[in-house]
Parts: structure tokens; sequence; C-alpha cells
């Protein structure tokens, strides 16, 4: 039986975001793999203004890869058929990000170069699996990525407007990690986009204990 909280793994799982996010968009040609937000306005912008369609590919693709996987991991989340295999989503994402920042140091790839988009298309594809994972697996207030909402539901409940913010520490230290894991990759993609990815997967090992065998919320649901 599970004793342990899949929480810590989680907060590891916004570390990793903001490192692999820190070296696509820096140093894999100013796409975001995990970030889909981002893309989209991106895409938006270059069409809005003009831009030529070559650049095109370089948003959708990221997007393509992170719904494939998104949709291939919302289907062994759904089926019950898979059970306690539902925690397998997160190892094959840990294969993937390892395949991915290997190809990132064999290759060093040039930021607006095929290689790059196949790295950035990998780690989407798994960043669309962590998501549906981290979704079905959701524990309140933390979160991976875009800190938006959660900014809100810290400011928005704060005592002075007469809210009670009870689970402010878990809000304020989602968003710490993640901004302080962003700034690690920002200064580790000085040194090559590989090795953002390097820690990134060094940090997704030591997750995966606790996402593998910790309960979450929809383990006590259905228990």
């Amino acid at each position: 039986m599970r004793s342990r909280t899949i929480t810590p793994g989680v907060y590891l799982l916004t570390a990793v975001c903001g490192l692999i996010d820190a070296a696509s968009f820096l140093a894999l040609g100013g796409v975001f793999a995990e970030i889909m937000t981002g893309n989209i306005m991106f895409l938006a912008f270059q069409i809005g203004q003009g831009g030529g369609w070559d650049v095109v590919p370089r948003f959708l693709v990221p997007l393509a890869a992170f719904s494939i996987g998104a949709v291939g991991c919302g289907f062994l989340l759904m089926n019950p058929r898979f059970g306690e295999r539902r925690r397998h989503a997160f190892v094959v994402v840990a294969v993937l990000v390892a395949i991915a920042t290997l190809l990132a140091l064999v290759w060093m790839p040039a930021p607006e170069g095929s290689e790059a988009m196949i790295i950035v298309a990998i780690l989407a594809f798994a960043m669309g699996m962590q998501n549906a994972a981290v979704l079905y697996h959701a524990v309140p207030d933390v979160a991976t990525n875009v800190m938006t909402l959660t900014l809100v539901r810290l400011l928005s409940n704060w005592s002075v407007v007469g809210g009670n913010n009870q689970r402010w520490q878990f809000r304020i230290t989602s968003l710490s990690v993640f901004f302080v894991a962003a700034l690690i990759g920002a200064a580790l993609v000085r040194i090559s986009a590989g090795a953002a990815l390097v820690v990134a997967l060094a940090v997704y090992l030591v997750a995966l204990p606790f996402l593998i065998l910790g309960r979450s919320p929809a383990d006590r649901a259905t228990a």
C-alpha cells in the first residue's frame, strides 16, 4: 500500500517544465516544448504581423506532437484495463526526455535547424503525456506549467481581500520552483541545450519514485 504522497514528485515536475522550456525556447528554435499557450500566441503573432509562412511549421510541430502525446496518454489513463499501469506513463516520459537529451548532446543542434525541431517534437510529445498524467493525478494548487491561474488563486484569496488562502504554501512553492528552474535552465543553456536537458532528466529520475509509488487524490477517489 502506498504511504507517501505524490506531491513532491509533482513539484519536481514543475522544475522539469521550467528547465525544458528554457532549453527549447532559448536554444532550440524559440518555441516551447511544454507551454503550448506561448506557441499558439507566437503563431498568431507571426500570421497577424504578415510574417512568412515558412515559420509556421516551427510552431505547429510542437503543438501537434504535444496534442498526440496528450491524446495517447489520455487513452491510457481513462482505460480501466490499465489499472496500476497508468503510472507507467511517467516512466515513458522519462525515457523520451532521456532520448531528447542524448540527441541534444550528440547533435549540438543549431537553433533553427531540423535537428532542433526533432528534439523539440520528442520533448513536446513527452510533455503532452506528462500534462495528461498530472491532470489525472492532480494535486490541488500544485501547478507544473503556466502559472497564471496559480497566481490568481494566491492573490484573489489573499487575506487583505477577505480570503483565507489556506493552501498559500502550495501556490507559492509552485511559483517559486517554476521560476528558479527556468532561471537555472536559462543559465545552463549558455553552455548548451543539452546541459539544461541533462539536469531536467536528473530531476525527473528523482521524481519517478514519488510519481510511481505516491498516493494522489485520484487514488483516494478510487480506493
